[in-house]
Order: C-alpha cells, then structure tokens, then sequence
C-alpha cells in the first residue's frame, strides 16, 4: 500500500503522541471524561443488556486478556471490548459530540482499555491511546457525516478511532495501521440510528460494535491482514495535535438520548422543581426540534425505551420532580408518571430545527386546570462543552457512584487489575503521570 503524505501524518499522530503534547484545557477535559465514564459504568451494572454480553464475551469469546467491568470475568480482547461497549454506552449516560450525534468515549475507551490489558500498558499509555482514539474518532464521525446524510450511529464511525488506539498500543507500523484503520471503516455497522431511536431496543448506538470491530481490525493487521485504505484520512486532518476535538464533547446530567434532556431542563425549570399532580394538569406542550420527535412515543417495558423517549422523561420530571438512573432502569409502573405521560403533546418548531444539532434546545408550556400557565425555554441541557460547571456535575456522577473516593493504584501494567482498580483509574485518571 503506497502511503500519501496524510497518511504518514495520521500516522505520525497515532504513534507519537504523548499526554504531555494536550494543553492544560484538554488534560483536565481528559480527566473529565474517563471519570464521568467511570460513573456510567458502575450505574449502568443492573441493566439486563449488561449481563446478556459479558455471557456472551465470555462463552464466545473466550481467553484472558482483559477484565469485563461489570463482573469481573475475564474474556478475549475483542469479547472484553465488546462487554463493556454494552456496559458504557446501556444506559445513554456517556459522553457524546455534537456534530457527530453520537458517543465516542463508550466506543474508545472501552476499546482501548481491552487491548491494553492484553499488552499490560502503564495507565499513562492507556490514557494516550484514549485520546488517540478521541481524537481520530471525531475526525472520523464527522467525515462520515458530511459524505454521507443518513443519520449513522456511534460505532459506524467510533470503529476507526478505536483501531487506531489499539494500532498504537500494538505498536504497529505504518502499512500495519493504515489497514487497521481502512479494516474498521470498511467493516462498520451501517447502523441507521434513527430506527433505534423510533423503536428503541439494545441495538442502541451500536457502540459495543465499534469497540469490538475496531479491536478485531488492528489485531488482525497486527497479523498481516491487508485491508483498503479507508476514505476517511482524505478529510482535512492538518489540525491533528493542535485542534483538541476532546474539548468539544458534552456530558450527560440524565441518562437518556441528549435529545430530552433539554426538556428534562425546561419542566423542571417550569415547575420550580416541584412535582405536579397529573389530575391538576390539562395539557404539556413540548416545543422542540424535528430530530427530537422522532424519538418513541410509547410508554416505555424496557430501559432502552425510557432512554429513547422525549415524553416519558418529562412526565417523570413533572410527577416526580426528577429523572435519574433509578427511573430509566424501571419499573414503569408510577401511575402518576404514566397519566401525566397522556397529558404531553410535542410541537415540532422550525427555528429551534434549523439551530439543531449544534444546538439542542426545546421549551416546555405546562397548562394547569386552574387555567395558570407554567412555561420555560427555549433551554438546553447541562454538561455543553462550554459549561463552566462541568467539572461540579462530573463530580456529582462520580459522588453518586462511588461508596467512597480512596484511591485504589494500579501499579505497573494494566493486565491483571480487576474492575474496581480499572474504575478507579477512570476515576483518578488526573493523578496518572504524563511520561
């Protein structure tokens, strides 16, 4: 394969970055990211999906190079990448990017982290593969999307950043990466996302795909395996290592699509956080954009179709002042929750379209029998890329998460670190050294 001058600078990048080249900026994003994932992981546990995978990457993908995060057992790089893909992205609490409508950081990181523990990285080249993967699977989502209109989910694109960080983990060379990354992008899922988002089931954003294939892609260039040169290196790619894509991703202050978490924000900011009887209510009006009412208008039987709804998140809002993990892993009994889900209806509003996706906004009007109006918004969600408190809300996930915040060290290689020493690593990942 003759490699183009993009090529041998992509290249360059995977294999040659170091912690110490991030600004200050991005280096307190990094640590933001992988302990707000360190949080996702350990509430997303009791989902049914969780379990179903790590049997699966146990029976099917059987060996022992890496820790399933949800058990303990271990599994095959590619059964462990798959694993905790499930496990990171179960209940849509993880991060994600706004021009590629999706989530790298459940793809990447869990990607990375497998491969790792195969070769027994030090948390410091773990964490440089991570942001390896970041950062080429952004390019990667983002190219993706401006070739092609079709709405493809997280592990259609989140693939390519993962055989990257696993290429460098690897150290594999030049001609061995360029076919890692051309295996990952050829192999994707097409993963049309809204299907999932009308009809939510585990399927989801196809993250423990991308995590899985991306792993599965550089070991098998790692072998010889040749593959044809991905399209994705031909998008403008000269601000590799001085445009840090990281810094533009959000966080999740819900457990739900990012598509209802500004009405989460604007009931709650309507209500005064109160709750509302669903008998003293007429009507909720919830103005937003098209994308949002595409998502499931039924009551939800599954977590997937909790996750998956604009209504059933602001009817828990307003019945029960709040929507958190305890809501979006059922049950979906609360007969007040339910009535008040009967009372919502959605307006589609062109302005509020056009704004979309680089930004999410959506107002809420709340029509009482008393004939008082209650109204908020246009608002979006917490967590943006520019929030000044997003360090205050991953630290609320993390509090919430953790019985307690003692430091558990990973000494040397990652290999044999159980779960609890893997989280805690996520967790404190501030603490580990740049070299």
């Amino acid at each position: 394969m003759i490699a183009t001058s993009v090529d041998q600078a992509l290249c360059e990048f995977i294999a040659g970055f170091r912690l110490g080249d991030l600004t200050a900026p991005a280096r307190e994003r990094l640590a933001l990211l992988v302990a707000d994932m360190a949080a996702v992981c350990v509430a997303g546990r009791p989902a049914p999906a969780v379990g179903i995978a790590a049997d699966h990457a146990v029976d099917v993908h059987r060996g022992d190079d890496a820790t399933l995060l949800a058990d303990g057992r271990r599994a095959g790089a590619v059964g462990a990448a798959f694993a905790n893909g499930v496990l990171a992205n179960v209940l849509d609490f993880d991060d994600g990017h706004r021009l590629t409508k999706g989530h790298p950081g459940a793809i990447v990181i869990p990607g990375a982290l497998a491969v790792a523990q195969r070769v027994d990285a030090t948390p410091t080249e773990f964490l440089e593969a991570v942001v390896v993967g970041y950062e080429v699977s952004i390019r990667a989502g983002i190219a993706l999307h401006d070739r092609d209109q079709a709405y493809h989910a997280s592990g259609a694109w989140g693939a390519v950043g993962v055989a990257a960080a696993s290429a460098r983990l690897l150290g594999l060379d030049q001609s061995a990466t360029i076919s890692a990354l051309g295996l990952a992008e050829y192999h994707a899922p097409i993963a049309p996302m809204m299907r999932s988002c009308a009809e939510p089931k585990m399927t989801k954003d196809a993250c423990a795909w991308g995590a899985a294939l991306g792993v599965e892609s550089a070991l098998l260039a790692a072998r010889g395996f040749t593959g044809v040169r991905g399209e994705f290196p031909d998008t403008k790619l000269d601000d590799l290592g001085d445009r840090w894509r990281l810094l533009e991703l959000y966080i999740k202050a819900y457990p739900c699509c990012r598509w209802s978490q500004g009405a989460i924000v604007a009931a709650l900011a309507a209500t005064g956080g109160r709750t509302l009887a669903p008998d003293d209510v007429r009507r909720v009006s919830v103005r937003t954009f098209a994308a949002a009412d595409g998502l499931a208008k039924v009551i939800p039987e599954s977590t997937e179709e909790a996750q998956y709804s604009l209504l059933w998140p602001v009817a828990s809002a307003l019945a029960r002042g709040r929507f958190g993990v305890a809501e979006v892993l059922g049950p979906f009994t609360d007969p007040a929750v339910r009535a008040m889900f009967e009372r919502i209806e959605v307006e589609v509003d062109p302005e509020l379209t056009a704004a979309f996706p680089a930004r999410r906004l959506t107002a809420v009007e709340i029509e009482l029998e008393s004939g008082e109006r209650l109204a908020a918004g246009p608002l979006q969600a917490p967590g943006e890329p520019e929030d000044p408190e997003l360090a205050a809300l991953v630290a609320a996930k993390v509090r919430d998460a953790f019985d307690d915040a003692a430091e558990v060290v990973v000494g040397g290689g990652l290999r044999d670190a159980s779960p609890s020493q893997l989280l805690a690593l996520l967790r404190d990942a501030e603490n580990v050294a740049d070299a």
